[in-house]
C-alpha cells in the first residue's frame, strides 16, 4: 500500500476527512489513470463527511458519498489494499441513514458513528 495512502486512511478514521482529503489529492495526483478512479471515490468520501460535519451541509454530503459509492462499485471486493467491499457497504448504509433523517445531527456522537476504511486480510 502506498505509504500516502496509508496516511490518508489514518486520517480518515481519526475523523480528520480535510487533511485525508488533501493528501488523497497527492496520491491522486501520482496515479497511473488505472488507478484515479479509486482514488477519486475516497476524495468524495472525505470531502462528502467533511462537508457534512464542517459544513452542514447534509444534501451534499448525501450527493458526494453517493458518487463516491458509484466509483467503488468496480473496485470490490478489495483493492489497494482496503476492505472495499466493507466500506461500500458500511458508507451505503450511513447514506441510507442520512437519506431518512429529515434533520440529520452532525454532533460527537454522529460523528463517530461515521463508517471507517478497514485494510484488506
Amino acid at each position: 500500500m502506498h505509504s500516502k495512502l496509508k496516511e490518508a486512511i489514518r486520517l480518515f478514521n481519526r475523523r480528520e476527512y480535510f487533511d485525508s482529503h488533501q493528501v488523497l489529492e497527492e496520491v491522486w495526483q501520482e496515479a497511473n489513470t488505472a488507478d484515479k478512479t479509486f482514488y477519486e471515490a475516497l476524495i468524495r468520501l472525505a470531502t462528502g463527511l467533511h462537508m457534512r460535519f464542517n459544513r452542514g451541509g447534509s444534501q451534499g454530503a448525501i450527493n458526494l458519498l453517493t458518487q463516491a459509492l458509484m466509483r467503488l462499485e468496480d473496485f470490490r471486493p478489495t483493492s489497494h489494499g482496503i476492505d472495499v467491499a466493507r466500506l461500500y457497504r458500511d458508507i451505503d448504509t450511513h447514506v441510507a441513514d442520512l437519506k431518512a433523517d429529515e434533520k440529520p445531527k452532525v454532533g460527537f456522537f454522529e460523528r463517530w458513528k461515521v463508517p471507517r476504511i478497514y485494510t484488506a486480510d
